[in-house]
């Protein structure tokens, strides 16, 4: 007789009612490529380039603004005002997409490309699942450091971090990056 397991992994997938109607659960009797969704939305997932021109209007629309405060804060406090400017980039980047995900599953980018966001148990994500989803974006504030060491180590954190992105979208056949595996399983969708 083995011992039960005394901390059992949290899976609220597996605690819910067989009864359950939700129209976004996981279908497992759907096979990729078989017609029927295998995704818990029940949408098609979304390719590579429609992400990636997502993610490039999203940071026209933060980045552009935080450009600008990031140029005053410099002008009027220097080295001080870049690395403030710097870490309210990120910030600013980091609550943006963790808000507009966890509240309507998608950015203002992904809304022009028609694209939105699902958590692993088929409605929008959590926050928390929001937040690790675009954690990376810290590394983009500190590209911004007023240190020549600290911006080029955190460009080539950044350019790791979005290859390692886009290939594991590529490769993934329901075109999951390693920041939606972080995320417990979040989803972007063709809507």
């Amino acid at each position: 007789m083995s011992k039960p397991n005394k901390n059992p992994r949290r899976d609220k997938r597996a605690n819910r009612p067989s009864g359950d109607s939700n129209r976004h659960a996981f279908n497992p009797d759907a096979a990729y490529g078989s017609g029927g969704s295998y995704l818990p939305s029940g949408h098609s997932p979304a390719d590579l380039l429609p992400r990636a021109i997502a993610r490039l209007i999203d940071g026209l629309f933060v980045g552009i603004p935080a450009l600008i405060v990031y140029r005053v804060l410099t002008d009027g406090f220097g080295l001080f005002g870049a690395f403030l400017g710097a870490i309210l980039y990120g910030i600013t980047l980091v609550l943006y997409a963790t808000i507009m995900e966890s509240e309507s599953g998608e950015t203002l980018g992904k809304r022009i490309m028609k694209l939105q966001v699902f958590g692993p148990q088929g409605g929008f994500p959590s926050r928390s699942e929001a937040f690790r989803r675009n954690s990376f974006y810290v590394a983009q504030a500190f590209v911004m450091m007023p240190f020549l060491l600290v911006s080029f180590i955190a460009a080539a954190i950044t350019l790791f971090a979005i290859g390692s992105i886009a290939y594991s979208i590529h490769q993934s056949p329901r075109r999951q990056g390693r920041h939606d595996e972080i995320a417990d399983g979040t989803q972007v969708v063709r809507v």
